[in-house]
C-alpha cells in the first residue's frame, strides 16, 4: 500500500493560486477555469492531492499516461541515478547506452519485421516522424508522387503540424488552418453507429471498402500512408470490428501504402494486451508509442520502423538519404532509463493480463448499470480504457444535445465526489493506472455509478439529465 503523505506548507500556501489566470491550461476555457480551479500538488499510488488538501482517485492516469501509478520509487531512482551519471547526450552527433539499451528491450517485444527505432519526447513528435518517414521512404523508392495521408474522422494524432492535420475533428483543426495539406479523411469504424445498415458481420468489410473506393479515387499512386489508432480514444474509446485493421493491412499491402499505428495511448498494457497491434493480430509498418513508455515519469516516445522501411534511409553521407528530423530531448538518457524501468516492471508484472483482467470487471459492472439507467446506450472498451455514451433513446441512439453537456456533468459530478474522469458532451471515459487494485477500481466505479446516478435520475424513462 502506497503511504499518502502528510500535508505540507504548500498545501495550505496562498500564494499558489496568484497566477492561476496566467497559465494556459490544455484545451481548457481559462476564465471557466480559474473560477474553479483544480491544481494538483503530490500523488501516491492512483491517487493525487490538490491545493486544497483533497485526494481524488486519478481515473485517467494524468491523460492516459501514467501507468505505474504515482510515487513509484523504481521510476524515480532509476531518473535519479541516470542524472547523476548522464543527463544530456549530444543528440546531433551520439547516442546513449540507455538509448540502445532501451531499443534492444522494446524490440524485443516486437515482431521481428520492426526493426529499427526513432526516439522522440512526445506523443505527436512520434506521429509526425512516422509521417515523414513514410513520405520520405517513397521519395527514396522513387514514387516521389506518394505524398497523400489517410486517416479516420474524429481521430487524435496530436497538435503539431501535420499530426493535427492528420486529426479528424474540426474543433481542433479549425483555428489553425490551413493545414498541411496532402491528408485525407475515412470515416471511422464505429460498430455502435454504423453508418450503414448491414449484418453487424458485415461493418468490417464494409469500412474497409469505403477506405479502398477513397484510395482508387484518389490514384493510388499518390497515398503514401494510412494511419489509424487501434483503439481509437477521442472518437469515444471506438473498438473497430475484429476483421477491419486485417483488411486494412491487405489494402495497404495491395496498394504499397505504408500502414501506420498510433499506439501512443493503446501501447504497454493499456488494453490488456502490450500492443493492441496483437489484440487484432495486426502489424503495421511503423508503429507509433508514447505516454505509458515511461509510465508518465519522462518525456519519452517512439517511432518504430519495418526492416523494408529502414533500408530506404541507409546509404552513405553523399547519398543524402538519412532521416532529416529530430528534437532536443528525443532519446534522452534520463527519459531512456526511466523506459527501461518502465516497461520492465510491465513486463515483469504481467500488467497487461492485470488490465484485462480488470477490464473485464469494470465492463460486466457498468453494464449492469446500464440495465437500470436509460441514459446509458453502450459500455466499451479494451483493457483499462473504457467509457460509457450517453443517449435520450436507446433504441434511435439519439444523443443528447451538445450544450446539455451530459459527460462534462457525470465528469464534474465525480470530480466532487474524488474520481477524475475524461469526458466529452456526450461520453465519460475511465483510464485508471495499470498498477490500479480491484478494490481501487471498485471504488472508482462506485463514484462513477453515483455521479451518473447525481446527473441522471434513476427512474425509468427518465433520460433528461438534471439541471
Amino acid at each position: 500500500m502506497t503511504r499518502i503523505p502528510e500535508p505540507t506548507a504548500a498545501h495550505r500556501s496562498k500564494h499558489v493560486l496568484d497566477y492561476v489566470e496566467n497559465v494556459m491550461i490544455d484545451f481548457t476555457q481559462m476564465k471557466e477555469f480559474s473560477e474553479d480551479p483544480l491544481i494538483l500538488t503530490e500523488g501516491a499510488g492512483v491517487r493525487v492531492r490538490d491545493v486544497r488538501d483533497r485526494w481524488y482517485f486519478d481515473g485517467i492516469s494524468g491523460t492516459f499516461c501514467l501507468s505505474l501509478g504515482h510515487g513509484n520509487t523504481g521510476l524515480v531512482e532509476a531518473a535519479a541515478s541516470q542524472l547523476a551519471r548522464l543527463a544530456v547526450a549530444a543528440p546531433t552527433m551520439a547516442t546513449s547506452d540507455r538509448s540502445l539499451e532501451l531499443a534492444k528491450t522494446l524490440l524485443e517485444l516486437l515482431p521481428p519485421e520492426l526493426t529499427h527505432v526513432k526516439w522522440g519526447s512526445g506523443g505527436s513528435e512520434a506521429v509526425e516522424a512516422g509521417i515523414k518517414l513514410a513520405r520520405q521512404y517513397h521519395l527514396h523508392a522513387g514514387s516521389p508522387r506518394k505524398v497523400k495521408v489517410l486517416s479516420h474522422y474524429r481521430a487524435y494524432h496530436g497538435v503539431t503540424g501535420m499530426a493535427l492535420a492528420a486529426s479528424g475533428w474540426a474543433a481542433h483543426k479549425t483555428p489553425y488552418e490551413p493545414l498541411a495539406s496532402g491528408f485525407l479523411h475515412v470515416h471511422a469504424p464505429d460498430s455502435y453507429r454504423p453508418l450503414f445498415d448491414v449484418d453487424p458481420q458485415d461493418l468490417g468489410r464494409t469500412y474497409a471498402r469505403l477506405v479502398e473506393e477513397v484510395i482508387e479515387h484518389e490514384g493510388p499512386d499518390t497515398i503514401a500512408a494510412f494511419m489509424t489508432e487501434p483503439v481509437m480514444m477521442s472518437a469515444g474509446v471506438l473498438v473497430p470490428p475484429r476483421d477491419y485493421l486485417p483488411r486494412i493491412r491487405e489494402l495497404c499491402d495491395r496498394y504499397g501504402i505504408v500502414l501506420i499505428f498510433d499506439e501512443v495511448i493503446t501501447g504497454f498494457g493499456r488494453i490488456g494486451r502490450l500492443f493492441a497491434s496483437e489484440l487484432f493480430e495486426t502489424w503495421p509498418d511503423i508503429l507509433v508509442l508514447g505516454k505509458g513508455i515511461s509510465g508518465g515519469y519522462a518525456g519519452l516516445s517512439a517511432t518504430v520502423v519495418a526492416e523494408r522501411i529502414a533500408e530506404g534511409f541507409w546509404g552513405d553521407t553523399a547519398d543524402n538519404v538519412h532521416f532529416a528530423a529530430g528534437h532536443t530531448y528525443a532519446g534522452n538518457p534520463v527519459a531512456c532509463a526511466v523506459g527501461l524501468e518502465a516497461i520492465r516492471q510491465i513486463v515483469d508484472g504481467d500488467l497487461s493480463a492485470h488490465a484485462a483482467r480488470l477490464g473485464a470487471f469494470a465492463l460486466e459492472r457498468l453494464r449492469g448499470l446500464q440495465a437500470g439507467v436509460p441514459a446509458i446506450g453502450d459500455v466499451r472498451g479494451e483493457g483499462l480504457l473504457f467509457g460509457v455514451e450517453f443517449v435520450t433513446d436507446r433504441e434511435t441512439r439519439q444523443r443528447f444535445p451538445a450544450a446539455d453537456n451530459v459527460g462534462v456533468q457525470v465528469r464534474e459530478a465525480a470530480k466532487r465526489r474524488g474520481l477524475l474522469l475524461r469526458a466529452s458532451h456526450w461520453m465519460a471515459v475511465l483510464a485508471p493506472p495499470l498498477t490500479t487494485s480491484e478494490e481501487e477500481l471498485d471504488a472508482m466505479l462506485s463514484i462513477l455509478e453515483d455521479a451518473i446516478r447525481d446527473v441522471f435520475p434513476d427512474r425509468p424513462g427518465m433520460l433528461r439529465p438534471r439541471a
